[in-house]
């Protein structure tokens, strides 16, 4: 009906596009409630609506071939309960570290340390089932971490061995390739890149940097040719020898870099049209931060404390204004042995984490205040040393 309305029945908008005709805020609701993303008077408008979670993928880089695979799990969005698919966990054989799903929920992209290479995966939108799309794309040296472009156009994968960031185009089937030159980064020569991160639009990522003991690392801020994928160099902000991860948060205000081994949070002012960062107050984390996330709501931002044995979650609140972060009452929270990975649901309710040395998913329940209480039927069984853990909503 929406579709004879304006093929059929020419209104005083299609002519005019007058704020002050009949039909102007009518067409405008219209158009927007229709779609995430509307062309309206000349403008491109963006609406983006909350997705309902649907399955989380967890890697498990397992102690060899034989042991590594992908865990694929239901997510009931209501009360956040989990629960393995049939044929999970599906065998990824060349060890599995991190992975990161198109937007529409089809396609997973898998960054592995056994053969140095990116598989792509095929994900089932109803069933979860996980299939091989393509043969592994090898890349020159080991992948760590993936960061997907919004625009859906580039893949950029981190070295862990090397200073550099590779490049790969998606097609309109979702394969990749390799496209030269690789990024340099700024770290030392003994140093590598962690995760990585774009703001919303696409415009700017930002890389961690680590570096060999009595070296200075921190964070790389880049700015993205959205048509040939190339990054130029903003600025190195410094942190100290190993920023493994940072966040940004969903509105692009602040950026925030967890340092491994001064165990501490860095976190910046962002500037929205430059891309610059403003270094705030740093703050204590636990033992060996190595996973940073934020809230979808701008609210907190949490950090996987991933130190041997018992490990825990820092938890703080983001002032609005200047960005700065208090600890929320009772952080740190304990978590399983070793956690690496954090992922939150859409709606901000859940936070899920993967532990590594405990071979298991623990889910937690976010409180008003940022606090974390743990769910009934967790931690889940996962695989052999899991290491990321993504929340595919729909």
């Amino acid at each position: 009906m929406v579709m004879f309305f304006f093929q059929c029945q020419r209104s005083e908008l299609n002519s005019t596009c007058d704020p002050e005709s009949s039909s102007y805020l009518q067409t405008f609701v219209v158009l927007i409630g229709a779609s995430e993303y509307t062309h309206f008077c000349g403008a491109s408008i963006r609406n983006p609506r909350i997705k309902i979670p649907r399955f989380i993928l967890v890697t498990n880089v397992g102690l060899s071939t034989a042991t590594s695979s992908i865990n694929v799990y239901r997510v009931d969005p209501s009360t956040g309960a989990i629960a393995q698919v049939f044929g999970s966990p599906f065998q990824l054989t060349n060890r599995p570290r991190y992975s990161v799903t198109n937007a529409a929920g089809t396609i997973v992209y898998v960054a592995n340390i056994g053969n140095t290479s990116i598989s792509i995966l095929n994900l089932n939108p109803e069933t979860g089932n996980l299939s091989l799309k393509h043969p592994d794309l090898v890349l020159p040296s080991t992948p760590y971490s993936l960061a997907l472009d919004p625009n859906g156009k580039f893949l950029f994968a981190s070295s862990e061995t090397t200073q550099q960031i590779h490049r790969l185009l998606i097609d309109t089937s979702g394969n990749i390739s390799s496209l030269t030159p690789v990024t340099s980064t700024a770290n030392p020569t003994a140093g590598a890149v962690g995760r990585m991160v774009f703001d919303s639009t696409g415009r700017h990522l930002y890389a961690g940097l680590t570096s060999a003991g009595g070296n200075t690392a921190g964070i790389q801020a880049f700015s993205l040719d959205s048509t040939t994928g190339l990054l130029t160099s903003i600025n190195v902000y410094q942190t100290g020898e190993n920023n493994l991860s940072l966040a940004i948060t969903s509105d692009g205000k602040f950026v925030y870099g967890a340092n491994y081994f001064s165990q501490d949070v860095f976190p910046f002012l962002r500037d929205k049209n430059s891309g610059a960062l403003s270094i705030l107050t740093n703050i204590s984390a636990g033992i060996a931060p190595g996973f940073t996330v934020t809230d979808p709501w701008n609210r907190f931002v949490y950090v996987a404390n991933s130190g041997t044995a018992q490990g825990t979650i820092s938890a703080y609140s983001i002032q609005p204004i200047s960005g700065t972060l208090i600890p929320v009452s009772g952080s740190p929270f304990l978590s399983g042995f070793s956690p690496i990975g954090l992922s939150i649901d859409p709606s901000g309710k859940f936070l899920y984490s993967s532990n590594t040395e405990g071979g298991t998913v623990s889910g937690y329940s976010i409180g008003a205040n940022g606090s974390l209480s743990p769910m009934e039927g967790f931690p889940v069984t996962a695989g052999t040393n899991p290491f990321s853990i993504e929340i595919v909503s729909y």
